[in-house]
C-alpha cells in the first residue's frame, strides 16, 4: 500500500473513527495510517486510548469477538503506537504522505518479533495486558 494524497490517509482515519472501515481494510498498513496521525496531533496516552478504543469499537462493529487466539491484542495495540510515535516525533520535517508510506515500508508486520519472543508475544497474558518484550536489542 502507497499514499498518493493526504486525503487518502484521512479519509482512512475517518472510516476507523466512525467504525465504517470495512473489515477487509483493516489491515497493518491501516493500523499505522492511524497510530501516525494519532502521534501527530496527540500525546502518546492519548493516542493510545485512541487506538485502544477504536480498535474495540470497530471490531465489535464487525462481530470480532476478542478470545485467547484472535481480537484485540493489548501488547500489540501499545508496541505499534509507541512504534510509530516514536517515529513519528523523529521525522517531524516530513509530509504526511511521505511518512506514512516511510512507516508502512519500514515496519513489517513482524517487526515486534525483533523484541519478543513469539511465545511471549502471542501469549493470552499478552493478548489481555501488556508485557515487556524479552528479547534485547
Amino acid at each position: 500500500m502507497r499514499f498518493e494524497t493526504e486525503n487518502e490517509i484521512i479519509e482512512i482515519v475517518e472510516l476507523f473513527e466512525t467504525a465504517m472501515l470495512p473489515h477487509e481494510s483493516w489491515r497493518h498498513a491501516e493500523h499505522l495510517t492511524v497510530a501516525m496521525l494519532y502521534a501527530l496531533h496527540y500525546d502518546f496516552e492519548t493516542a493510545l486510548s485512541k487506538m485502544r478504543s477504536g480498535i474495540l469499537k470497530l471490531n465489535d462493529f464487525h462481530g470480532v469477538v476478542t478470545t485467547n487466539e484472535r481480537g484485540y491484542h493489548e501488547t500489540l495495540t501499545v508496541f505499534w503506537t509507541k512504534t510509530v510515535f516514536d517515529f513519528v516525533k523523529a521525522n517531524l520535517d516530513k509530509t504526511l504522505v511521505e511518512m506514512a508510506n516511510e512507516i508502512i515500508e519500514k515496519f513489517d508486520k513482524d517487526y515486534p518479533l525483533k523484541f519478543y519472543s513469539r511465545e511471549r508475544l502471542f501469549a493470552v497474558e499478552a493478548r489481555y495486558g501488556f508485557v515487556e518484550p524479552d528479547i534485547n536489542n
